[in-house]
């Protein structure tokens, strides 16, 4: 994909994230949908860091600090799933240290922390995912 491709599709992942955060916060649904998206921009985030775009992966890495600032507060109002926030937070936290990186313009470091994200994905969905 070229970069103004992924620029453009990161740009539009992270307004669905904002107008739909912005329209309805307390209606978030965690399911297959949310999950790619999010997929989708950690994946697209990992190549635009190991392409040093930073505008790409910034925004890429603001999408998720959001989105995991909001599914942690969504499992945050249910007790049973109180490992989901700390999943969250976590990731959210990894998300801001890839961002705080990447305007820095240390991508190696960046790239470590994303990998440490994709990391913290697969460990909540070894708990959370649904077959």
């Amino acid at each position: 994909m070229k970069t103004s491709n992924k620029t453009f599709f990161a740009c539009i992942v992270q307004f669905a994230l904002a107008g739909s955060a912005l329209c309805a916060p307390e209606a978030l649904t965690i399911d297959a949908d949310l999950m790619r998206g999010i997929d989708d921009t950690a994946k697209s985030l990992d190549s635009d860091v190991a392409q040093k775009d930073g505008k790409a992966a910034a925004a890429d890495a603001r999408a998720l600090v959001d989105t995991f600032a909001r599914i942690g507060s969504h499992y945050g109002e249910k007790p049973e799933t109180a490992d989901a926030v700390g999943f969250a937070h976590h990731t959210q936290e990894l998300a801001v240290q890839a961002l705080k990186s990447i305007e820095a313009q240390d991508f190696d470091t960046a790239g470590d922390t994303v990998a440490q994200l994709t990391r913290s994905c697969r460990n909540c969905h070894e708990v959370y995912k649904k077959d």
